[in-house]
């Protein structure tokens, strides 16, 4: 079926990856409140318990509101997800360094350049959960 111009297109796409959970913010995408409670009502789908690491991938020109920023910091504020952040150019980077740096998130973040180092990163930070929740 092809879509027409009226429809929206899909901002992101949320989905389970072996042990971890991938978050795609489409090109050009708006992030808004209504996309960002989406964005955390299927993480929470996927995994109720909030256990699973998360790989956090952006294409170009991802813009967020300010509404949707606030909600995502108070949403994070008492997660304990590890999150990786995968930043293919600077401005990519910058961003996710900033957001470590002035938000410090009370779960374990990175960014990264590489999806390997991520995933590799990640594993690691999911079996330490694991180990510390048994």
């Amino acid at each position: 079926m092809q879509m027409s111009d009226s429809w929206p297109a899909m901002a992101f796409e949320v989905w389970e990856e072996g042990e971890m959970l991938r978050l795609l913010l489409r090109n050009k995408a708006s992030i808004d409140m209504r996309v960002m409670k989406d964005i955390l009502r299927s993480m929470d789908l996927l995994d109720p318990r909030g256990a699973r690491p998360v790989l956090v991938e952006q294409e170009d020109l991802v813009r967020m509101s300010s509404e949707a920023r606030i909600l995502l910091v108070r949403a994070c504020r008492h997660g304990h997800r590890p999150v990786g952040f995968l930043a293919h150019d600077l401005p990519e980077r910058i961003q996710g360094e900033f957001f470590a740096r002035f938000h410090r998130p009370p779960f374990p973040f990175r960014v990264f350049g590489f999806r390997e180092e991520a995933e590799h990163w990640l594993l690691g930070q999911r079996a330490m959960l694991v180990f510390s929740l048994s």
